[in-house]
């Protein structure tokens, strides 16, 4: 049990204890508490009882790949330079994660080959305990692999938790399609099916009774192929007139936690 004790500065308490640090070395860390030495106490009671749960459950024995994934969102993926679009991804991705018997194993007994069931799993579509996939796309399933890549590369550095990263193993299968590209047949299956150029007259002839404004931003959409968000970021000197082309550096997104839009930044992206 850690050491503390309760000391009084003016007319304030303080409570101080040991800690581990990364080295294995005791630190004394100090908080302040309240005018009352009674209630500073138990607040000395609380942190005490507090940092030894977390301690034995950070030893690198206790940890699983879903303690892993929250440590590293934390840590790293919330206090790092991602757009918050892409942390709002990854974090949902985590949740994802967690649903999967994966995360529940600890981390040091995670192989290359469960992590490579798994991909499997989210790409040809099966059911792992309550888990259960259709087969995702290769965009959707890219997140997955980036969020296990990272926090296992954070695993190996700079928490020390395992020696190596089994993602370096793991590689993405992709899903045999067979499709007639000079098929006369209409309705192809397929994620997405893009206008066609009637179908793009059509909608500006729509548009120009019904909403003008709204006229450039599909314009825009369907001859460069922008997402909406991506378009409603754009400015005058995101525009090149002289050498036809658009530089993207920002997007526009609704955050449906703060129930309102946001502009991201891209850094650069075109």
């Amino acid at each position: 049990m850690a050491k503390g004790s309760v000391r009084k500065k003016g007319k304030k308490w303080y409570y101080r204890f040991y800690v581990e640090n990364e080295s294995g070395n005791l630190v004394q860390k100090e908080y302040a508490g309240t005018e009352s030495k009674s209630e500073t106490e138990k607040l000395l009671r609380k942190a005490m009882e507090d940092y030894e749960e977390k301690k034995f459950v950070a030893k690198t024995e206790n940890i699983t790949l879903g303690t892993l994934l929250d440590i590293w969102a934390e840590e790293e993926l919330k206090t790092g330079t991602l757009s918050n679009g892409t942390v709002e991804n990854y974090l949902l991705t985590i949740n994802r994660i967690k649903q999967h018997p994966i995360s529940n194993r600890k981390l040091k007994s995670v192989t290359s080959e469960h992590l490579q069931q798994f991909l499997d799993l989210l790409t040809f579509g099966g059911t792992a305990g309550e888990f259960t996939s259709k087969g995702y796309s290769k965009d959707y399933i890219h997140s997955f692999s980036a969020v296990l890549q990272q926090s296992f590369r954070f695993a190996v550095f700079p928490k020390k938790y395992i020696t190596f990263n089994p993602m370096q193993y793991v590689v993405l299968r992709k899903k045999s399609e067979n499709v007639d590209l000079f098929t006369d047949k209409e309705g192809i299956d397929s994620e997405t099916t893009p206008l066609t150029f009637r179908q793009y007259q059509e909608l500006i002839a729509y548009l120009e009774k019904k909403n003008r404004p709204a006229i450039l931003p599909m314009q825009i959409a369907y001859f460069t192929g922008l997402r909406l968000g991506e378009i409603c970021g754009l400015t005058w000197q995101d525009i090149n007139l002289e050498e036809q082309y658009l530089t993207v550096r920002r997007s526009v997104r609704y955050n449906g936690a703060r129930h309102k839009m946001e502009l991201d930044r891209l850094n650069g992206k075109r």
